[in-house]
C-alpha cells in the first residue's frame, strides 16, 4: 500500500505544506509540496517549501 501525503503545516492565510514519501530505484526519500491558492511547488526540504509559501502568500 502506498503511503499517503501528510500535512505538516498550514498557514493562517490558507497555504499548506504536505510531506510526500516517495521511492525511486533503491532509495526512499521525501519531497515537500507547498501550495497556496492553486499555486504549488515540489521542494526538496521543509525550509525550501516554507520559503516558497512565504513568497506566494506575500503577493
Amino acid at each position: 500500500m502506498k503511503a499517503q501525503p501528510v500535512l505538516v503545516h498550514s498557514s493562517p492565510q490558507g497555504g499548506t505544506i504536505h510531506k510526500y514519501p516517495l521511492s525511486g530505484g533503491k532509495r526512499s526519500f521525501e519531497r515537500f509540496l507547498g501550495c497556496y491558492l492553486g499555486s504549488c511547488k515540489f521542494c526538496n526540504d521543509l525550509d525550501e517549501a516554507t520559503e516558497y509559501l512565504e513568497t506566494v502568500e506575500g503577493t
